[in-house]
């Protein structure tokens, strides 16, 4: 009797345990777990007291990045990558990051994420990779939600070690054509979310003060009979993007890039054709848009003005 009593306790404070948020079992198939969360939930973000500016969201992504639950990443700038059947070129392309890397497929063998440790919250971007980068700049229109989904993994592999067993991440942010982020737990995912809309807000500020400044700038040099000279500080950031476009380095010559404008907005055009071609080139296509569309404000009858306008029709499908 009292090894059935005992047997009883321990069955019923197993239900009790397996019944709390957080604590349900799941299966090494990476089956779904019980939780009162449904499926479909959403969340939108907002400002928090603690988060007074976009350097202090920045700060906190960094610590989030940087911690023990940090996100689980997909990109889609090469969405030809996301199967097993190419996980060896996806190892390729990733080639060089510190730190255990593994790779989370479902039963389709479709890419769900991978896990890193070592990302960045840099000053403009979030940088998994050197070839993996989250512009904040990107997130101009884009709605940010985080959403439970259903999407749990079936099997994962360590790059350089062994199979693993599944993890559920189940909050997902989810940046099309750019990249996803998810999350084990809610509270987490929340806290990027809202620290994302911190820096989107002041990003839509500044945006829109510089296109108001840019288009008066640009009506200006659109009537100037002698325009203004390239620096020659701007010539060495001009050939230095050029040689790393050559290299395929896109967001290191998209940095240089910016510097030949930050110089001087107006005095070589050809940069802003140059910024759309490159965010294109890394799937960034409303950046792409904006820089075409500064590039035609400011020569609108340029030989290419046509291409460019025709680009622009193209990423608008994007």
């Amino acid at each position: 009797m009292s090894r059935l009593k005992a047997l009883l306790a321990f069955t019923l404070s197993f239900s009790i345990i397996a019944a709390l948020p957080g604590c349900a079992p799941m299966d090494s198939g990476g089956s779904q777990p019980k939780d009162v969360i449904p499926a479909g939930y959403t969340y939108h973000p907002k400002p928090r007291p603690e988060i007074v500016s976009p350097e202090a969201a920045k700060k906190d992504l960094a610590a989030l990045l940087a911690g023990s639950k940090n996100p689980g990443i997909k990109y889609h700038g090469q969405p030809g990558l996301n199967n097993s059947a190419n996980e060896e070129a996806l190892t390729a392309f990733i080639r060089g990051k510190s730190g255990p890397i593994t790779f989370w497929y479902d039963p389709q063998n479709e890419l769900l994420f991978m896990a890193f440790s070592g990302s960045s919250a840099l000053d403009d971007r979030i940088e998994v990779h050197p070839r993996i980068l989250f512009f904040y700049a990107d997130l101009l229109d884009q709605p940010i939600v985080v959403i439970k989904t259903t999407e749990w993994p079936s099997w994962g592999r360590h790059v350089v070690e062994k199979n693993m067993e599944g993890i559920v991440r189940p909050y997902k942010i989810h940046f099309p054509g750019l990249m996803s982020f998810v999350f084990e737990g809610l509270p987490d995912a929340q806290r990027f979310a809202d620290d994302l809309f911190v820096i989107q807000q002041a990003l839509q500020k500044k945006h829109d003060e510089r296109l108001a400044l840019f288009q008066a700038k640009a009506t200006q040099y659109r009537g100037m009979k002698v325009k203004p000279p390239v620096s020659e500080e701007q010539r060495k950031y001009i050939v230095q993007a050029n040689a790393l476009n050559q290299r395929k380095e896109y967001a290191g010559a998209i940095d240089l890039y910016s510097k030949v404008i930050d110089v001087d907005p107006v005095s070589f055009p050809p940069a802003y054709f140059n910024l759309a071609l490159l965010c294109a080139q890394m799937q960034r296509f409303q950046p792409a848009i904006a820089y075409m569309k500064q590039y035609l404000l400011l020569v609108p009858d340029a030989n290419d003005a046509r291409a460019a306008q025709d680009k622009i029709y193209e990423w608008e499908l994007k």
